[in-house]
């Protein structure tokens, strides 16, 4: 590891922050500017590397909005290695540091920039297909209310050099998360822009209700094949309505249309966006970017500084 570690005497690793899906991630810091960068190491022998894949595609849009910009590229130890802008907390994280649930204002402004990234991607022949929220994370600094797509270890473009769309056909291999992923994506079905979509969709509901009706099921003693069976079963058999009981009619209006799509249909992003819009009007919500984490870290703050005041 001292040859990794060194990265040419340039970069020092700190620890590890992530696991993606062929490369861990480390924070660094690059030992000229003392600025903080995260260091993908890929997990496979170069020969057998999916990281110059995801090099690629970064490549192809690392210049956009909410996507992390590449420093430096190069092999070690017959390992492929990429240095990238370093970022703040995924939205997981910032969940869980909220009290496991978001406001109807935080959700809308981070959908927003949800379909703007994934839009991005789909107009760059992209698809991600592993939409989660451990694979967005928000900016540090000056880009600390901008939301970044990260990791695609998994994704593929979705035309061919002539520019063909994919052909549609079922295949046995599973992409994704269990949690997230389309109905079409458990049942084997080559994905396309609207799984993408479709995750978003459930990644934003349960951003809303804290839970989704197929998390928490009882595998303690079945086998994995079994869970997953499970995890299916439920989540086909729960209907749009009770998906989206209780939150703004917009996101059932929203599960409806990408689950309608045809596999090589090009979505309306535009459509999906308004649709998020309308909360915020009818709400009268103002897009100030102050997040519920914002509000959380201002709190805190505050009451720090009441702490040192009182000493």
């Amino acid at each position: 590891m001292k040859t990794i570690n060194d990265l040419n005497n340039k970069y020092k690793i700190i620890k590890k922050i992530g696991s993606g899906a062929f490369g861990d991630v480390y924070k660094g810091l690059d030992k000229n500017t003392k600025k903080f960068v995260a260091i993908k190491i890929d997990k496979q022998e170069i020969n057998e590397s999916k990281l110059n894949t995801e090099f690629e595609l970064y490549q192809t849009i690392h210049a956009y909005d909410g996507i992390a910009s590449i420093i430096w590229k190069g092999v070690i130890n017959n390992k492929n290695i990429f240095i990238m802008e370093y970022l703040g907390p995924n939205l997981d994280d910032l969940f869980d540091f909220c009290g496991n649930k978001f406001s109807i204002k935080t959700v809308i402004m981070i959908g927003i920039q949800l379909l703007d990234r994934i839009e991005l991607l789909h107009n760059n022949n992209i698809l991600h297909r592993d939409i989660k929220p451990d694979n967005f994370l928000i900016g540090s600094k000056s880009k600390k209310n901008t939301v970044y797509i990260i990791d695609f270890g998994l994704s593929k473009k979705y035309k061919n050099e002539s520019g063909e769309h994919v052909e549609y056909r079922k295949t046995s291999n599973f992409t994704g998360s269990y949690r997230y992923c389309s109905i079409r994506n458990h049942k084997g079905i080559e994905q396309s822009r609207r799984d993408d979509l479709e995750s978003i969709g459930y990644m934003l509901i349960f951003f809303l209700k804290g839970k989704l009706p197929w998390q928490g099921l009882k595998s303690s003693n079945i086998e994995k094949r079994q869970h997953i069976k499970n995890i299916f079963e439920v989540k086909r058999n729960t209907s749009i309505d009770e998906l989206c009981s209780g939150i703004p009619i917009e996101f059932l209006n929203f599960i409806k249309y990408v689950r309608t799509l045809r596999f090589n249909q090009i979505p309306n992003y535009n459509y999906l966006k308004s649709l998020l819009l309308n909360i915020f009007t009818r709400y009268d919500y103002e897009f100030d970017n102050v997040f519920d984490w914002t509000l959380k870290i201002r709190k805190r703050n505050r009451d720090k500084q009441r702490e040192l005041d009182r000493e």
